[in-house]
């Protein structure tokens, strides 16, 4: 837009101060030219002044464009990152409950092992004294409906501490003993008690 104005009263510029020195030698309207002159001498430096402050050129909408661009790309990115972090937090709490459950079971129960992809904690008895007992319970499940009952009690509330600390729906599981099958689930807070014939 500046370069256009610069442009046009430039030409009005020259044409005025011709026409001034034409009128002046040849007996033309001297006053006139004259007055034009001055004007398109005017517009010439207001049109100057005009490119001091804006520029040469307006800037292209492709400018515009790129930075919207860039700043949606930057945002795009931001967000990833944002959920990576999280994903990698939420890791790094599954593994520290997983060693708060390690810690809790491992000298009266067994080992306690995490699959990230099922979101499966499972108890697996070593101790003898609790292999023992377990499959005494799931031998006789009638007889011992009490005690497994109050089994399945205890390990529902140890899921739904899962849950909660996690902010998520879990499954913890306990098997007979290391080569046994699962003998109770639980999930959302409910326990699912299994023997063989159901594996």
């Amino acid at each position: 837009m500046g370069i256009i104005l610069v442009f046009i009263f430039s030409l009005m510029t020259i044409m005025g101060a011709l026409s001034w020195w034409y009128a002046a030698h040849y007996n033309g309207l001297v006053g006139t030219t004259m007055i034009l002159t001055i004007i398109s001498v005017l517009g010439l430096l207001f049109s100057f002044g005009y490119v001091y402050e804006k520029g040469w050129v307006r800037p292209k909408q492709t400018q515009t464009t790129s930075t919207k661009n860039n700043v949606n790309s930057n945002l795009y990115f931001a967000q990833k990152s944002s959920e990576s972090e999280s994903i990698r937090q939420q890791h790094q709490n599954e593994q520290s409950i997983l060693q708060q459950l390690q810690k809790s079971y491992g000298k009266n129960v067994g080992d306690v092992s995490f699959n990230q992809d099922t979101k499966t904690y499972t108890v697996t008895p070593t101790n003898a004294k609790y292999i023992q007992s377990v499959t005494t319970m799931w031998k006789y499940p009638k007889t011992n409906a009490k005690s497994i009952k109050t089994m399945s009690a205890n390990y529902v509330k140890m899921s739904q501490s899962i849950d909660q600390s996690l902010k998520g729906s879990y499954t913890l599981q306990v098997k007979r003993s290391k080569s046994g099958p699962v003998i109770l689930s639980i999930k959302n807070g409910q326990a699912t008690a299994m023997n063989e014939s159901k594996q």
